[in-house]
């Protein structure tokens, strides 16, 4: 049983954050949603009862009923009854650790079942038969497809497979009713073969069945419109109908009553992320050792090596690409979760939110999106608590009472970006300034040449906050700065964008991927370092034309334009005589540009990211490290710390 609780498990979660997209849907007014929410609270009812945990099936049961009342029209949707839907999600999410941690469903749920039959006015027993009048009369509904589906002969869960089948095809087509009854498919007193009609389009029908694993066969069958509904059933209870049916079909021009027969194989199997990283790991190992041989058919001028060199790089570049596509997962995998978190926190405070999410099919690779997850919470938290104003503020302001909070992600160039803006009360520079003085973030002769913009970014400093006391929300000083952190050493960086009285903007680039970059080799002093490829915009040679001074300072000219620099050969306090002509290499961070003073790029070339481990990990200035060709081990530069000012000559 341990692969099935294993399945059981990654299953049960995945309808848990179904259930709480749902339940914040139907709020809005989503009737969709409720059919959305019978099927998967059925789905994981039988699950439950398959694998014995009693007291799951008790509450996903408890639950139907209490569904089966709103959908027949006893019980309005409201607020305080989503409020006790959301703790039954919330206890079936529980119920679901503990038999992750224990094997065990014992968890205490008499008290909210209580709660559950104070809504209800039926018992359980009439809210099936209601149920069941219900399916009955979906039937006479119209519908233009029949499918027939025989499950394979080692499928386990035959009816778990049965719901996955009606869910999955309840996203392309409107199901009407499924033969045999649900009683006999939840007891699984039939032999794998069930019939489903539905009303949808034949090429989804397909293309969704396709998809699903542990199927046999299954037939698609078109039905005519003119055809009365009690014909078509006693076509297809004799063999000989459907024959007929068929073959009146097959007369037909369009695709609707072909017959789509298909012999399933396993199409998709499920892999535990370690694997997946151990083989990037793998991987990158390879790239290392492709440089290495690349760099001795170079330096011993070994053509057929250079060939097979070649040949073989063609081979690892696939390979890397696959094992990077498997690694990317869509955005909404974290995003899914922020509708319920919104929610909860504007009830508590009183506060009235629209939430909105876009971009949600945006990929990162999975490594990013885990690192970036606790930056976004912090983010939306402090959108709700910080931004938004309570309603009669609003009102005051001459604002609509709701407030509205948008979570979107793109692709821009390379990059990922992710933005939460709010159209709140927006940050004010003179009482940040104020915040940052009374807590001696900033020195008083320093805060007096900043702008309004480098202001605003005192936000992100450690330990900073503008409330008075602390909350359980926000406001002990933690998580804005670990944002700006994280960012930066995932290669990205962040931007505020905020006007008082209107709103605030956050922007966060990201690199896609932290793995395995592309990157070029510098020089400086005899030893060499590795910068980002992705930070970089050109390099040029220095003389004393594009060298100018300005008050001591060392700015490059470049095309009309007066770029900053800063010497790693001083930062790094390196002395020794330098050959020939310097390097400039532009970089970009935040829309301004900056330039670093190397004494030669060596080379340019995809490199590993080892990070950095145990106290060298607090060493800023650098991403981590990585081997080269030769096995020589060189730090890869940190740029947005060296030229953040965070690191001092």
């Amino acid at each position: 049983m341990g692969e099935l609780k294993t399945d059981f498990l990654q299953e049960a979660k995945e309808y848990i954050e179904l259930l709480n997209q749902n339940f914040i849907r139907l709020e809005g007014g989503d009737s969709y949603a409720l059919d959305e929410i019978f099927r998967i609270a059925h789905t994981l009812k039988g699950m439950a009862g398959f694998m014995g945990y009693k007291n799951l099936e008790d509450l996903c049961h408890k639950l139907e009923s209490l569904l089966g009342e709103i959908r027949e029209g006893r019980i309005q949707v409201s607020e305080d009854l989503v409020d006790l839907l959301l703790l039954g999600v919330d206890k079936i999410s529980e119920i679901v650790e503990n038999i992750e941690g224990h094997d065990s469903d014992s968890v205490e749920i008499n008290d909210l079942l209580s709660k559950f039959e104070a809504f209800t006015s039926l018992k359980s027993e009439d809210t099936q038969k209601y149920l069941d009048r219900q399916d009955n009369e979906k039937i006479e509904d119209s519908y233009n497809t029949i499918l027939e589906v025989t499950l394979s002969d080692d499928c386990i869960m035959k009816n778990v497979r049965v719901a996955l089948v009606i869910e999955s095809l309840n996203e392309v087509s409107n199901v009407i009713k499924v033969e045999p009854d649900e009683e006999e498919i939840e007891k699984e007193s039939f032999d794998g073969f069930f019939r489903v009609y539905l009303e949808g389009e034949t090429d989804k029908i397909k293309s969704i069945m396709e998809k699903i694993s542990e199927i046999k066969s299954f037939k698609i069958l078109g039905v005519d419109e003119d055809n009365l509904y009690e014909d078509q059933i006693e076509s297809l209870d004799d063999p000989n109908g459907t024959k007929r049916l068929e073959e009146k079909k097959g007369e037909k021009d369009s695709n609707i009553g072909k017959i789509n027969s298909s012999k399933k194989n396993l199409e998709t199997i499920r892999v535990k992320s370690e694997q997946i990283d151990k083989i990037m790991n793998l991987v990158g190992e390879l790239v290392i050792n492709k440089g290495r041989l690349l760099q001795i058919s170079q330096e011993y001028d070994i053509p057929e090596l250079m060939e097979s060199v070649n040949i073989l790089e063609k081979s690892i570049t696939s390979l890397q690409d696959e094992v990077m596509r498997i690694r990317m997962v869509k955005i909404e995998r974290i995003f899914n979760k922020f509708p319920r978190m919104v929610r909860d926190l504007s009830r508590k405070l009183g506060k009235k939110i629209e939430f909105v999410v876009e971009g949600q099919d945006t990929e990162l690779d999975r490594t990013v999106l885990d690192q970036i997850n606790d930056s976004l919470v912090h983010l939306v938290r402090n959108a709700v608590d910080h931004g938004i104003e309570f309603p009669e503020e609003r009102i005051k302001a001459g604002k609509p009472e709701v407030g509205l909070i948008r979570l979107s992600a793109k692709r821009e160039k390379s990059n990922v970006v992710i933005e939460i803006e709010d159209d709140g009360k927006g940050l004010d520079p003179d009482l940040i300034k104020k915040k940052a003085l009374e807590r001696g973030l900033v020195d008083p002769s320093e805060i007096e040449k900043m702008g309004d913009e480098d202001i605003k970014m005192l936000i992100f400093m450690p330990g900073f906050s503008t409330k008075n006391s602390a909350t359980e929300i926000s406001g002990r000083g933690v998580g804005m700065d670990v944002v700006k952190t994280t960012a930066e050493k995932l290669g990205g960086n962040v931007r505020i964008y905020s006007k008082k009285g209107e709103g605030t903007k956050i922007r966060i680039n990201l690199p896609p991927t932290v793995a395995i970059i592309k990157s070029l080799i510098v020089r400086v002093g005899g030893e060499d370092y590795a910068i980002p490829l992705s930070n970089v915009v050109e390099a040029l040679y220095i003389d004393e034309k594009n060298l100018k001074y300005i008050h001591g300072n060392p700015f490059l000219y470049v095309r009309g334009n007066v770029i900053p620099v800063l010497s790693l050969r001083n930062l790094f306090n390196i002395d020794c005589e330098i050959n020939g002509n310097r390097v400039g290499v532009i970089i970009e961070r935040e829309n301004e540009k900056f330039g670093l003073i190397v004494d030669e790029i060596t080379n340019q070339q995809e490199i590993v990211i080892k990070p950095l481990t145990s106290f060298l990990s607090r060493v800023k200035g650098f991403l981590g490290v990585t081997i080269l060709g030769d096995g020589r081990v060189i730090p890869i530069l940190d740029v947005s710390a060296l030229i953040g000012g965070d690191i001092h000559a």
